[in-house]
């Protein structure tokens, strides 16, 4: 099909330029009539011939005439203006013009268009289809060149395609639209296609892409509620709405309204949890003086000291900032939490800042999870579309202090505008420097600077989503704790079976933590050195996207 609307314009352009000539020829045939009467009046009725008529037409609306040939009377000069005049208009603006427009312009974009691949040619491993270009799907392309997955970018208009291709992105010109687009990005030999774009032409991307391959995974984002059953409906296999999945994440990093577990994440009967030890018998110990292990079954898998996560050693000391990131079972955390509920908690509202689509759905988690909020919004339709809230701009003190920042345990930054909530973090932090502070980032390159700026836990939306999407080919389970911090299960590689864990050092080759062992004994969620790897068996691991593929590398190959 592109190849037919290609065909379509260069006709298009020759019957323009057709046309052009052939206005051209009917002013010089007007005019070479025009001259011979004109001339003939002046020479008293002599004839004037065509090829004189022709002559003088031509260098005259050129702007080249030699002045052998000229008019006596007012009537001949008046004309041989108006000749001069439509020669200069025509010849040196419309039929240049013309020329770069309809000829020498498409010749470049053809030549500049034969760079960029109309097809993709399909390697053993099976790749992923991406058909839209953003921040999100940048982000994707980052994972599946870390983790070796290949994919291909499908672009419907060219000059992007030749920037793209440009930037080393593998790329492929054609229209989704098109059954045969997704033929030429091999989609029967795909493992999965991906429409991060608007609602609408994402499920145009679901339809089209499912007419081709029935049964292939196909993965939509969508921003309105209303379009993830359209989306559904298409063919999309799975939907992600990243404002729903973005508030409930920064919801659940709030941990420091009371000492109980806070679960965010589970791996079977493992989950892992959250709890503060602000106010407990626990601060000022060393790890190996609290005996968590032995007494609760917990394992401490991390430690948060003012957004910064820290492998625990034996010796890692404990303070009221101290945030912990625990393993085990629900009968472990029933007993934790039974014997430090009663320590320190605060009831007070939890802060939102914003309600746009990521504040109301932080604000729907934390109704859900039973936890007092207060909402802040500087636009009156917005802050009715929620409960709890309070008109006015969070930049101002009095409004903050209205919404009890002087006892709230957390405020959460929901804004979309990075260097907004960076100013919004500095001034929180300083108001209240024991607070905790959670907020979104917009683009992962803000992350460490939202971090620095004061920030306990910061998410950017396209890391999320990248990595949610990326977790859909069929890999292992993954649980993202933070930005680039990961806890996921791997089947015990063979190189493995029967090693244990003191011999195994995977801590050594890859800087993975092993979080529990799964076996023909059961779950082991605080595995001892002697402990063995089953062959069959799972191994449940937390550390970084660098280590996670140490551990492919070192282990899995």
């Amino acid at each position: 099909m592109p190849s037919i609307f290609r065909e379509r314009n260069r006709r298009k352009n020759v019957t323009r330029l057709l046309k052009l000539f052939v206005i051209l020829a009917v002013f010089v045939v007007l005019y070479m009539n025009l001259y011979r009467s004109i001339m003939g009046d002046e020479r008293n009725d002599a004839y004037i011939g065509w090829v004189e008529s022709l002559y003088w037409v031509l260098t005259t609306m050129s702007t080249l005439g030699y002045g052998d040939i000229t008019f006596s009377g007012n009537t001949g000069r008046l004309f041989s203006m108006a000749v001069m005049f439509t020669g200069v208009f025509y010849l040196f603006i419309v039929l240049p013009f013309a020329f770069m427009e309809f000829l020498y312009k498409p010749f470049v974009e053809y030549q500049s268009g034969a760079r960029v691949p109309k097809r993709y040619e399909c390697g053993e491993q099976k790749h992923v289809i991406l058909t839209h270009y953003d921040s999100i799907s940048h982000a994707l392309m980052e994972k599946l060149s870390q983790f070796g997955y290949p994919f291909v970018l499908v672009i419907d208009k060219l000059k992007d395609a030749q920037k793209y291709h440009d930037m080393g992105i593998p790329v492929m010109f054609g229209s989704i639209e098109d059954r045969e687009t997704f033929e030429a990005a091999g989609i029967k030999n795909a493992a999965m296609v991906v429409a991060t774009d608007d609602d609408i032409r994402n499920v145009n991307v679901a339809f089209r892409a499912r007419d081709v391959d029935p049964k292939l995974p196909i993965v939509g984002t969508c921003n309105n509620p209303s379009s993830e059953d359209i989306i559904e409906l298409a063919g999309a296999n799975h939907v992600i709405r990243f404002a729903k999945q973005m508030g409930s994440f920064l919801a659940r990093r709030i941990s420091c309204t009371d000492n109980n577990t806070h679960v965010i994440g589970s791996f079977g009967e493992v989950l892992i949890a959250e709890a503060t030890v602000h106010g407990t018998p626990l601060v000022g110990k060393q790890l190996q003086e609290t005996t968590l292990r032995e007494e609760y079954g917990v394992n401490v898998v991390g430690i948060w000291e003012r957004g910064n996560f820290e492998t625990p050693e034996a010796t890692t000391m404990l303070n009221n900032h101290t945030v912990l990131l625990l393993a085990g079972t629900q009968t472990s955390f029933d007993k934790y939490d039974h014997d430090f509920k009663n320590f320190s908690s605060n009831s007070a509202p939890v802060i939102i800042i914003g309600a746009g689509r990521v504040g109301r759905e932080t604000a729907k988690t934390l109704h859900e999870m039973n936890v007092p909020y207060r909402v802040i919004e500087t636009d009156e339709k917005k802050a009715g579309m929620v409960d709890n809230s309070i008109l006015g701009d969070a930049s101002e003190k009095a409004v903050l202090e209205r919404a009890g920042i002087n006892k709230a345990p957390a405020v959460v930054i929901t804004s979309h505008n990075d260097e907004s909530n960076m100013y919004l973090t500095i001034y929180c932090r300083k108001l209240r420097p024991d607070i905790q502070i959670v907020s979104r980032a917009f683009l992962h390159r803000n992350v460490e600077p939202l971090h620095r700026a004061g920030a306990d836990f910061v998410m950017s939306q396209d890391w999320m989503g990248a990595n949610t999407i990326f977790n859909l080919l069929n890999r292992a389970e993954i649980l993202m704790i933070t930005e680039g911090l990961d806890v996921f299960s791997q089947k015990t590689p063979k190189s493995l079976a029967g090693v244990s864990v003191r011999d195994s050092k995977i801590r050594d080759k890859t800087g993975c933590s092993i979080v529990a062992i799964k076996g023909d004994a059961g779950t082991i969620i605080t595995p001892s050195p002697k402990d063995e790897f089953c062959k069959n068996g799972e191994i449940i691991l937390i550390g970084s996207e660098a280590a996670e593929k140490a551990f492919e590398s070192k282990f899995c190959s």
